[in-house]
């Protein structure tokens, strides 16, 4: 059972060789039959001509979230990956410094609007 949901990426990468180079080991693993489920997850991302991080199917079933996230964190030096599931349930990750921390979303009341 899956639950599609999409992703958002808006990444800042301080190391943008070492990410190509792992990017590139996990597509070696999925040509080679032997990657893990989050490998398979991971091998839809890549840089992109402005080295940013983007994806080939942004709406996916996303199982292993936390699991490639936290791998590819030592990569990026600030960042946030959120997704929103197909219910409007929102979900995510602030990546500061190499590190991967759950994001937290409250509703709070803003401006009153006025015609």
């Amino acid at each position: 059972m899956g639950y599609y949901s999409t992703l958002y990426l808006d990444c800042t990468i301080k190391d943008v060789e070492k990410l190509k180079g792992f990017l590139a080991e996990i597509k070696l693993k999925i040509a080679s039959d032997i990657a893990e489920d989050w490998e398979q997850e991971l091998d839809l991302l890549y840089l992109d001509e402005d080295n940013n991080l983007a994806c080939d199917d942004y709406y996916a079933k996303w199982y292993s979230d936390e699991k490639w996230i936290a791998k590819i964190a030592p990569f990026i030096s600030e960042g946030e990956i959120e997704f929103i599931g197909e219910d409007s349930e929102r979900w995510g990750y602030l990546i500061e410094k190499g590190n991967a921390y759950f994001a937290i979303y409250e509703k709070s009341k803003g401006e009153q609007l006025t015609e």
